[in-house]
């Protein structure tokens, strides 16, 4: 019956453990909500997109009010009031151009966004995998105190029995000491990672993350000629310039627009008071003048150097793609690398260990027997703790890679 409870209590608790764990996607989507550079840049998105009504609104109209001291006189009388307005009106489809300029600025603004996104994305990944390594070379560093503990009994009772030296023991005790001073540095070393993911969630800077038990090491689809095709189309970072470039084409648009006559529609209005020295037919009529305006550009040279600025500006961001796309190349070539080369490590440290692992159990069978093979039995013990951290390290290395290829081409 004890025992019953007691399994009762350990499945319990192991439940408890990873129903609190936290998934990767789940950080990601905390980044996506709470992140406070994001919510930046959206900010200065939404700001952008406040400049479209800016810059679709009509000028503003003119109107003046004029009351002559000296007051002219006409036939039907002295005017006594002078009134005027105007409006001016800019050429067909200059204010739709303008606004053409806005929507450009905002799409850059909003592959910034997403730029952004892929770069967090990465810094969360990192530092999962970090800790995800630290708690599985804590598992190895424990079992493994346990196994020297084991070699500790083994080696007291050969010096008892008068087969070995205390020195057998003291070496093993000093081995102890380390392994279990790595578990502390451990502690602390996982407590950066855990910091860089709450400062990148917006959560409690000592906030615990908890860690899945178990990570499956990627898969990767790897095609140079399909990556390369999708981030001339669809990076973040391709579009941006893309649409720095429809911008600019929107800017010469404004500027050709600019460079047309401006057409103004007015009236002026004149209060015309009576004449009392006379009588003549109408007298004391105001007086109407409807008018018309042209604003006509005649000084071009600055429209033909901002038209020259923009088509320079369009050459050196064509320039520019190209350099941002083959730089991401050619860090896919050396991340696929990285990728390809910790997986043989994996396999080889696997295979070491398994291989090792026979040769410890014959050294420790004849240490047991006649005290015999210290050195060999410690070394080889000591290679076993190595290949075990090297697979999760190499594991840990498969996952960077991959992180770091989808930084690219995951969007």
């Amino acid at each position: 019956m004890k025992k019953t409870a007691k399994y009762l209590v350990l499945i319990f608790i192991l439940f408890v453990i990873n129903t609190n764990a936290q998934s990767i996607d789940s950080l990601l989507k905390m980044v996506v909500e709470n992140n406070t550079q994001l919510q930046s840049i959206e900010l200065e998105y939404q700001a952008v997109l406040e400049k479209r009504e800016q810059v679709s609104q009509l000028p503003n109209p003119q109107l003046g009010i004029g009351i002559p001291v000296l007051r002219p006189e006409t036939r039907l009388g002295p005017q006594m009031l002078m009134v005027s307005a105007s409006q001016m009106f800019p050429w067909f489809g200059s204010l739709k151009s303008k606004e053409d300029v806005v929507v450009s600025m905002s799409k850059t603004k909003y592959e910034e966004l997403s730029a952004l996104k892929l770069d967090l994305f990465y810094q969360v990944k990192s530092a999962y995998y970090q800790i995800y390594f630290l708690n599985q070379k804590q598992n190895i560093i424990t079992n493994r105190i346990k196994v020297y503990e084991t070699l500790e009994s083994v080696a007291l009772g050969k010096v008892e029995a008068g087969e070995a030296t205390l020195a057998d023991v003291l070496r093993i005790q000093t081995k102890l000491q380390e392994l279990k001073q790595n578990l502390l540095i451990i502690n602390n070393q996982k407590l950066t990672f855990e910091a860089k993911i709450n400062e990148l969630t917006k959560q409690s800077i000592s906030n615990k993350i908890e860690i899945e038990d178990s990570l499956t090491v990627p898969i990767l689809e790897y095609d140079t000629a399909l990556y390369r095709d999708k981030i001339n189309n669809y990076h973040p970072l391709i579009k941006k310039i893309n649409y720095q470039i429809e911008q600019s084409n929107n800017s010469i648009l404004v500027n050709s627009n600019m460079n047309k006559p401006s057409i103004g529609l007015g009236i002026d209005y004149s209060l015309v008071g009576d004449r009392t020295d006379a009588i003549p037919m109408n007298n004391g009529r105001d007086i109407l003048v409807p008018k018309v305006m042209v604003s006509i550009p005649i000084y071009r040279k600055s429209y033909k150097a901002k038209n020259t600025e923009e088509k320079l500006i369009q050459q050196s961001l064509e320039v520019k793609k190209e350099t941002i796309t083959d730089k991401m190349m050619a860090l896919l070539i050396g991340y696929k690398a990285d990728y390809d080369n910790s997986r043989l490590e994996k396999e080889l440290y696997k295979n070491q260990s398994k291989t090792i692992e026979s040769a410890y159990e014959i050294l420790l069978s004849e240490y047991s027997s006649s005290g015999k093979g210290f050195e060999e039995l410690l070394m080889v013990q000591n290679q076993l703790l190595g290949f075990d951290l090297g697979i999760h390290q190499a594991e840990l290395k498969v996952n960077i890679a991959q992180a770091n290829i989808e930084r690219i081409t995951k969007f």
